[in-house]
């Protein structure tokens, strides 16, 4: 738990700005290997649209844009359009029913036009030849030309996801030391990660020292989406005192002071001076 810092920190716009300069797909990968699929997708909204595109500096086209995402994570994706749609992979019959990270295909009968990538609340994320850019859209208004889906991810990955969609949520979220863990309309950095690991399913103990013991070490250059990043405080000394939820990118989502739940970079100011170790409890 922590009390206060002032100093500034990133905010969401900055956290999901796109700052690749990669020159090839494989340089792009390595930027962004610790990212969840959503996550990532989103990052690459407002990249060109660019026929036969498949990297964020060349732009992307409907299948460039989900083969580099999925890639990406280490999933064998084929590159063009109708391979996607014809993996052997979990299929998807019905929209309503897509989770984040599922492609959605949309086209005629069995010949797909166009897809996007959900990314949960009823919207995806999609590279448009009409919009010349990737673009996120309300997937009911594709809906009549849903011709199926496929679930990709697995289900470790799936969760990550998810978790990191459900941390989002708080955003903003008024900060309070000792806030009462159980209701939600403040919190401290350890009420915060408590809450959103328990709704799916994962008890943490209450404090950031303690939180600290669970699953297991990671090294600071092997994080993921999903781990717990933990820090010292002015009022902790040497000791653990704050802990935030690694979303990707060397950013965490968190909650100190003034603004409540936001995004910070694990790598700059106070953070990265202060830096302790990261915990894994997803597997």
């Amino acid at each position: 738990m922590m009390r206060s810092l002032a100093h500034r920190t990133l905010g969401i716009t900055a956290a999901i700005t796109i700052a690749l300069s990669a020159t090839t797909a494989v340089s792009a990968y390595a930027a962004n290997d610790d990212m969840d699929a959503v996550s990532l997708a989103k990052k690459m909204t407002g990249v060109d649209y660019v026929k036969s595109g498949e990297t964020p500096s060349a732009g992307f086209d409907s299948s460039g844009l989900i083969y580099y995402v999925y890639q990406t994570l280490n999933y064998s994706v084929p590159r063009t359009l109708n391979e996607q749609f014809n993996m052997n992979k979990k299929k998807i019959t019905d929209v309503a029913k897509a989770e984040p990270g599922d492609v959605l295909f949309f086209g005629s009968g069995t010949k797909p036009s166009y897809a996007g990538i959900y990314v949960g609340e009823g919207k995806m994320v999609m590279a448009s030849q009409s919009k010349d850019e990737v673009v996120t859209r309300n997937v009911s208004d594709y809906k009549k030309n849903f011709i199926g889906g496929r679930s990709i991810l697995s289900a470790k990955d799936r969760l990550k996801a998810e978790l990191i969609l459900s941390s989002q949520k708080y955003l903003g979220t008024p900060y309070l030391f000792g806030a009462k863990y159980g209701q939600t309309k403040t919190m401290d950095c350890s009420s915060f990660t408590k809450t959103v690991f328990a709704e799916y399913g994962i008890t943490l103990p209450r404090v950031s020292r303690d939180q600290a013991k669970e699953g297991t070490f990671v090294s600071k250059s092997n994080l993921q989406a999903g781990d717990l990043v933990f820090f010292t405080t002015v009022d902790s000394g040497k000791n653990i005192g704050h802990v935030g939820i690694y979303v990707g990118n060397g950013n965490m989502i968190h909650t100190y002071g003034e603004g409540g739940v936001k995004f910070t970079s694990i790598n700059k100011e106070w953070w990265a001076d202060h830096y302790v170790t990261a915990r894994r409890v997803l597997n």
